[in-house]
């Protein structure tokens, strides 16, 4: 019987850290290794293979050799972009991939008397029937939906899997009702398989033979996919066993180190007891070959945040063999020290804080501005301006580079790719 393997979301260049980087492209080459051994006959990845549109080099060579690994022994990738690995003013390394024949974009088609027409990628082996939409930020792609021409899509004969980046409204899990989404309305209908992405998590729904899969992240990108990972979310991608129909969908997981997280509430307790108390949690800890958490919250009775010596604390897991210590102490307080608002290592939750406690002080009339909507649009132009030039980019190009970017960013102007 045929199968294929749906992965999404692997984020490769996602972290700071060498040594989650390393993580990230570990699972990706673990599940690669998976196909071969269960044979698939071909592999999606329904965006965010990359955590940006050109990522670091290094990383980029080690996916790609696994990739070219797997494409010899015969097993062709049919890909999208993510709302993270597409550039609106730039060659994609999703482009240049797809040049070297590594992989296959199934994103083609074209506007018709104000209709978007896809066109199908057939698979040589199957004569599976792949198209899709890729994702963008602020979910932009919407647009494209309102304009699909999902009756020609519907009026094609044989087994066809739709390849998507976004939200879902009807399968949002309850902690992201308020993130930006779409109705399933927006499909094409009588699709065997939809084959999405953007969602961290698993979440397989089959109503009326309507097979909606998202296999969340492989890894993760930061401190809270670890912190689901640590509490039981599985990670890992889908396999699909296929006739005329989908015959079977099984979950592969994929596990490549221990978690080990600790919460700690510090209400009505000065510093020095904080202090005393985590540092008697960091000796209990038996870190080696995990990654740590440790998760502060709560408004202390007196002293700072920052009498709190949590850098000590990573040196001494790091010294007890931790693959890696990551802290969550942004909704750690003081009742001395209000002031002081945001405490944090990872500079994501510094961002969303910083951004949700100034964003109503600024009087904007556009409601996109306002609220969640603003934040993210913030953030999301924010990870553009802070662009480098890239190895020998001139400075006229790395403007137009990053202008061009911001623009999209800010859902302006948008290309269909």
């Amino acid at each position: 019987m045929p199968s294929f393997a749906h992965l999404s979301d692997v984020h490769i260049g996602a972290f700071r850290q060498p040594v989650l980087q390393n993580l990230v492209v570990d699972a990706f080459n673990k599940a690669m290794d998976l196909c071969l051994q269960k044979r698939v006959d071909f592999i999606i990845i329904s965006g965010d293979l990359f955590d940006s549109n050109i990522p670091d080099m290094g990383l980029l060579n080690s996916a790609v050799k696994k990739m070219a690994e797997v494409k010899e022994k015969g097993v062709p990738f049919y890909v999208i972009y993510g709302s993270h690995d597409f550039s609106p003013t730039q060659t994609s390394i999703i482009d240049i991939l797809q040049s070297a024949n590594l992989f296959t974009k199934v994103t083609e088609g074209k506007m018709e008397e104000g209709k978007l027409r896809l066109k199908f990628t057939t698979d040589e082996r199957t004569n599976v029937k792949l198209c899709g939409i890729s994702g963008r930020r602020r979910g932009i792609e919407k647009e494209y939906y309102e304009m699909l021409d999902r009756q020609s899509l519907e009026r094609e004969k044989g087994f066809k899997i739709f390849v998507l980046h976004g939200a879902l409204s009807e399968y949002m899990p309850e902690h992201l009702v308020e993130a930006e989404s779409m109705p399933v309305s927006n499909l094409p209908k009588g699709f065997a398989y939809y084959a999405c992405g953007h969602l961290h998590e698993k979440l397989l729904n089959r109503e009326r033979r309507f097979n909606v899969a998202y296999p969340g992240t492989l890894f993760g990108t930061d401190f809270t996919d670890m912190e689901r990972s640590a509490k039981g979310q599985e990670r890992g991608f889908f396999i699909v066993n296929f006739s005329d129909t989908v015959e079977n969908i099984e979950f592969v997981p994929i596990s490549i180190c221990g978690y080990d997280l600790r919460e700690y509430n510090a209400n009505g307790k000065n510093s020095v007891r904080v202090q005393k108390d985590l540092s008697e949690i960091v000796q209990n800890i038996e870190p080696g070959g995990k990654i740590v958490l440790l998760k502060a919250a709560g408004e202390m009775s007196g002293g700072k945040t920052s009498d709190i010596e949590f850098q000590q604390f990573k040196r001494l897991l790091k010294l007890k063999g931790a693959l890696e210590v990551l802290f969550n102490y942004h909704k750690l307080s003081s009742k001395e020290y209000t002031s002081v608002k945001v405490a944090s290592e990872d500079i994501h939750e510094i961002e969303e804080r910083l951004f949700k406690e100034n964003i109503e002080t600024v009087r904007v009339s556009d409601p996109k501005l306002k609220a969640q909507s603003g934040i993210k649009l913030s953030k999301d132009v924010l990870r553009v301006l802070e662009q480098g030039k890239l190895e020998n980019e001139g400075k006229a190009t790395h403007e137009s580079r990053v202008v061009g970017d911001s623009i999209e960013a800010l859902g302006i102007r948008e290309d269909f790719g």
